[in-house]
């Protein structure tokens, strides 16, 4: 049976507004923070954060900790990385910034100056021109400067792209003149590699690009927010059972201050409230669950999801559309199946044919392909079209492919190539 909400969208309006969307929009992971900004400034208000709640109840395990125990994003080599990259690829690089390579004031002022346009990832995204007339030289002197980044850590630093990153990182290789000239030649014409498929010092070739990295400065990178879900959909026996994240909620304790006056009454109202919309926020999206299992059962028994429209959701529940589009951003569902967002259960249609159902199979009929004889994208939309009994043009194939990371029909030709050597 699906839970009443606290307040119907009728009522909502008395409430207020610029304090529930906001709200309701949050992602799990920030709303700590969100809700910290609004006890600030109302003393009526104890906040006690969800991790240490549920660490006094489990006796000393963080929820966190327990949360970890039953699904983790965070890979061994992330782990790994943040204990390397103690020293910031900035700080790296600056103290890199010496004789003999930089041997003069001017060139380590370039190339401190080519340091603030390294991005991220490695990259150098400035312009020449640009450097050279913050430190009053020439481009060419500017350039020259660059180029001697090839010789610094982490190997591929300040290449304006991943082939020069990659022609940059060759230095750290004791290459003969004709395995150099192959891999110059291959990584400069990347998208075109199967016409060195016949070359004799392909494998050796191939034993050094495997060993390249991209992005050059990837051990430097911070890894990817652990995402947090709102809701365990999990079986219980035979049945589908919901369960709230709870342990990652904050606890608000409302309490009348001293004095009674008009502010103090404010607040403690205001308080109550805040309370009572945080209830809203859990039973929103139980409710918001609850009809994605109704209409995407299948799914959760193994199939493929269904054509789904946000409209579908909020006239299930008595909402606006907008309000469910807040509701589900940035949500996310464990399931069986994995974590998922919310806004994957919701998929468009090619005629009765959810876009989501002609990906999966999208992907299927390419793990499977004959790697002597890959499909064409054409033979990719033919047998699609005859599958589903839809029409649709060719041009969605190359966008599917390229929104699931299936690389064209001559690349995957080139690759499959490569696994036989």
């Amino acid at each position: 049976m699906r839970t009443t909400l606290s307040y119907k969208q009728k009522q909502l309006p008395r409430l207020s507004m610029q304090t529930w969307l906001p709200l309701l929009q949050c992602s799990l992971n920030d709303l700590e923070k969100h809700l910290q900004v609004i006890t600030n400034e109302n003393p009526c208000i104890d906040m006690k954060s969800g991790f240490e709640e549920s660490n006094a109840q489990a006796g000393g395990t963080s929820a966190y900790g327990a949360f970890q125990n039953y699904v983790s994003n965070a890979s061994s080599e992330q782990i790994e990385w943040l204990s390397i990259a103690s020293t910031s690829l900035y700080e790296k690089l600056d103290d890199q910034i010496v004789a003999p390579l930089f041997p003069t004031p001017i060139s380590q002022k370039i190339a401190r100056q080519i340091i603030y346009y390294i991005n991220d990832e490695g990259y150098f995204e400035g312009s020449v021109e640009e450097v050279a007339e913050q430190c009053d030289t020439d481009p060419h002197t500017v350039e020259r400067v660059r180029q001697r980044f090839a010789h610094l850590e982490p190997s591929g630093v300040g290449a304006v792209d991943y082939k020069e990153s990659f022609l940059f990182q060759l230095g750290d290789y004791d290459l003969d003149d004709e395995l150099s000239i192959l891999l110059g030649a291959m990584i400069l014409q990347f998208d075109k590699m199967e016409k060195f498929i016949n070359h004799p010092r392909l494998a050796d070739a191939k034993h050094i690009l495997q060993h390249l990295k991209n992005p050059p400065a990837l051990e430097y990178m911070e890894p990817e927010t652990q995402i947090t879900p709102d809701l365990f959909v999990e079986f219980v026996g035979s049945e589908l059972n919901i369960r709230i994240n709870h342990a990652f909620y904050p606890d608000l304790q409302v309490n009348m201050i001293d004095k009674y006056d008009n502010f103090a009454k404010q607040k403690f109202k205001e308080a109550r409230e805040l309370v009572k919309l945080l209830d809203l926020r859990k039973a929103t999206l139980y409710n918001i669950a609850l009809v994605l299992i109704e209409k995407q059962y299948a799914f959760f028994m193994g199939g493929e999801l269904k054509p789904l429209r946000l409209q579908d959701v909020a006239d299930e529940l008595g909402f606006n559309e907008s309000t469910i589009s807040r509701a589900i951003s940035d949500k996310y569902i464990q399931t069986e199946r994995g974590l998922l967002a919310f806004k994957e259960f919701f998929s468009n249609s090619i005629g009765e044919v959810s876009t989501s159902e002609i990906k999966h199979f999208l992907q299927r009929l390419v793990s499977s392909e004959e790697k002597e004889n890959p499909f064409s994208d054409k033979d990719l939309h033919e047998t699609i079209e005859e599958r589903f009994g839809v029409k649709m043009v060719r041009r969605l194939i190359a966008k599917y492919r390229q929104e699931l990371d299936i690389p064209s029909y001559k690349e995957r030709q080139f690759l499959y190539k490569l696994e036989l050597i």
